[in-house]
Order: structure tokens, then C-alpha cells, then sequence
């Protein structure tokens, strides 16, 4: 049984993050590998960035005012890590000790999420395997740049590393132009690994959730890393309310959607949690891509609300489109169209881009394993 090292950003407390690394492990040992994540800690002190003083105080002022809901929060997501993962015994707590890391894998994964997003980690080549000793088979199973395209300098840093992959994939169409250019490779587009599992699979984990909802309901769950949606989204907030006759649930919602009526606010929900409010939703509305992608995978109607199609964020729109779900993205902006949506194509799409992602994983990792076993291959 090989043994394969996963690396990807596993500990941000953030609900697509711990779920996408979950996914990749569970589906790599399903495959018969024996997969663990390796226990790199991100951020650390080479990703912090001194955020402007009115920013500081206003995350004060929220941990302070939220702060039993924000502590029973973090402890649910570490309950949820000690129970679904399995990491390297041996915790990194920045890219210096990676470097000595002896690792004890056959074959090194860099997984999903914004692990190449130059924005977030700055001048950190941990996430492009930079540690990896020569001839360690390495596969890239649909990172994220996040970006149309990658500054002058990152892209020198990155492209000897991304040269050494054996296999590689993305996860948005803007990645497929930047890796092209930086080392002229055709590489394909697959799902975030949340898909590789049916939802089948996290009906499993959602009923472990300790949430019990009585009553059909609206999830809202907007995030704003890539544009602030406020508060032109409050009036498509309110049409759907208005149309379904429901009361909302808003999860991890700012101070400023306090104003909604016949609405609960909800800021400890764990990853369990998470699942739980998206499978049992009557209607999501969102701006987060994992909250499109659960939405999805659940087969929940839902509006994906986006700024425009020239933004630099392009994953949720690449997303929707590969599934033709276009129905689903909604611009940030008043709203007049049915709400009903039909799932019966989307479900075939999603059910292929599934399959043909499936596909790529298990073949780049049987040919990664042929290479351990056979290294003259190679030569």
C-alpha cells in the first residue's frame, strides 16, 4: 500500500477548506492508498500582512461581541479535524521546517483550494512541493490560482517547481491559461475534490450534526473575499423571501444583515453544521464557492450571486457553467426570473464531471505508484 502525503490548506477555519481536505483523504483511501494530510499550518508568520487599523478594530469589536458563539465554533471545527482527519504526526508551523521534513511518503498530492493563490501565500512555494526530495512523484489535484493571471516574480518562483509534477490539474479555467504559459502544459479542469463524494456521502456526516432545524427554511450564507456584495444583495435576499414565504438562516452573516426580519442568526456552526444547513435548505443564496458547490452536490435550488463575469475570481461562474446551471448565477443586482429550478441535466453534467475527475485521480496516482516501484520509467 503506498503512502501518499497530502498538502493543502487543511486548518483554516473556514467551511470549504476543512471539507475539500476531508474529501481528497477520503477518496485517495478509497482508491486503497494509505493517505494522511500533512500538518502545515496556514497562515503563519510568512502569510501575515498588517491589515489597515479600521479593519483591526472592527474584527476586535466582532470577536468581543460574538465571542461564546466564535469559541464554540473553533471548538467544533476541532472536534471535526480530530475525528475526520489523519495527519502527520509531526505539526509544521512554517515553510523552514517542511524543508527538513523526512517525509515518509511514496507519492506527494498538493490538494485543493486556494493553495496557489498568489495573493494568500505571498512568497510561499510549500504549497508547489518546493520541499519534495527529486524523483518523489508529485501530482496536483485542482489547486486554485484564484486569478486571472499570476504577478511578475511569482511566476518565476513557481514555474521550476511546477516543471517537476507528474501530473497536473486545476480547478478553474484561468488556471489552465497560467499553467500553459508558464510551462506549456495542456492540463485538464476537474471538480473541487467536495465532488468526488456523492451527496449520498455528506448526508452521512450532515446527520452527525448536532443542528435540528424544525421547518422549511432559506439558507444565506455570503461571504466577501472577492467583492463586497452589500448591499445590493439585500434586495435579492429579500425577493426570495418575499416569493417562498420562509424565514432565513444566516450563517456567519455581518453585523450590518441584523435588519432582516423573521431571520436567525447562526455564527458556531462547525463543518458538520455546515452540511447540515445546506441539505436541509428549501432555498440557498450565496457568494461562496463551496457554498454553490454544496448546494449542487445536494441538488438545493439556490442563486450564486456574483459581481460580473469580469471578475478575478471566475471559480463559482466555471463551476455553474461546466454543470450548465446557468439559471443559478445571478449579478449583484435586483432580480426578476422564477425561482423553480430544474436539476435534471445539471445532475448528468455533475455526475460526468464527477466520473472524468474520478478518472484523472486514479490514473495519475496508479502511474505515480508505477513510478515508485519501477524509477527507471522515469529515466
Amino acid at each position: 500500500m503506498k503512502r501518499i502525503g497530502i498538502l493543502t490548506m487543511h486548518r483554516v477555519q473556514n467551511y470549504g477548506s476543512a471539507l475539500q481536505a476531508y474529501a481528497l483523504q477520503e477518496y485517495i483511501n478509497r482508491l486503497g492508498y494509505d493517505a494522511e494530510l500533512i500538518d502545515y499550518i496556514f497562515p503563519n508568520g510568512e502569510h501575515k500582512q498588517r491589515r489597515p487599523l479600521k479593519k483591526r478594530i472592527k474584527s476586535t469589536l466582532f470577536k468581543w461581541a460574538f465571542c461564546l458563539p466564535i469559541l464554540r465554533k473553533s471548538k467544533r471545527f476541532a472536534r471535526f479535524y480530530s475525528a475526520h482527519y489523519k495527519c502527520s504526526e509531526q505539526q509544521f508551523a512554517n515553510p523552514d521546517s517542511l524543508k527538513h521534513y523526512d517525509y515518509p511518503y511514496d507519492i506527494l498530492v498538493t490538494g485543493s483550494d486556494q493553495v496557489w493563490n498568489p495573493i494568500h501565500i505571498l512568497t510561499d512555494t510549500s504549497f508547489f512541493l518546493s520541499f519534495a526530495r527529486p524523483h518523489t512523484p508529485k501530482v496536483a489535484y485542482a489547486p486554485s490560482f484564484s486569478v486571472a493571471s499570476v504577478p511578475e516574480g511569482f511566476d518565476k518562483a513557481i514555474r521550476p517547481y511546477l516543471e517537476t509534477y507528474n501530473h497536473i490539474s486545476v480547478r478553474e479555467k484561468s488556471g489552465l491559461d497560467i499553467v500553459r504559459s508558464l510551462v506549456q502544459r495542456e492540463v485538464p479542469m476537474v471538480c473541487d475534490p467536495t465532488l468526488l463524494l456523492t451527496s449520498e456521502d455528506w448526508g452521512k456526516l450532515a446527520e452527525q450534526s448536532s443542528y435540528k432545524i424544525k421547518g422549511p427554511y432559506i439558507l444565506v450564507y455570503v461571504l466577501h473575499y472577492a467583492y463586497n456584495p452589500y448591499p445590493e444583495i439585500n434586495a435579492i435576499i429579500e425577493k426570495v423571501q418575499q416569493e417562498l414565504d420562509l424565514p432565513l438562516i444566516l450563517l456567519d452573516a455581518p453585523l450590518l444583515d441584523m435588519h432582516f426580519k423573521n431571520a436567525r442568526f447562526i455564527k458556531d456552526a462547525g463543518p458538520l453544521d455546515f452540511l447540515y444547513l445546506v441539505q436541509h435548505a428549501s432555498y440557498v443564496i450565496t457568494t461562496s464557492f463551496h457554498g454553490t458547490a454544496f448546494a449542487l452536490n445536494f441538488g438545493i435550488p439556490f442563486y450564486s450571486v456574483i459581481r460580473d463575469r469580469s471578475g478575478f475570481d471566475t471559480r463559482m461562474m466555471d463551476l455553474i457553467d461546466a454543470v450548465e446551471a446557468d439559471r443559478a448565477i445571478v449579478y449583484n443586482q435586483p432580480i426578476d426570473r422564477p425561482l423553480e429550478m430544474d436539476y435534471t441535466a445539471v445532475k448528468e453534467h455533475l455526475a460526468d464531471m464527477r466520473h472524468r475527475s474520478q478518472e484523472y485521480i486514479k490514473n495519475s496516482l496508479a502511474e505515480s505508484a508505477r513510478l515508485v516501484d519501477n524509477p527507471r520509467i522515469s529515466e
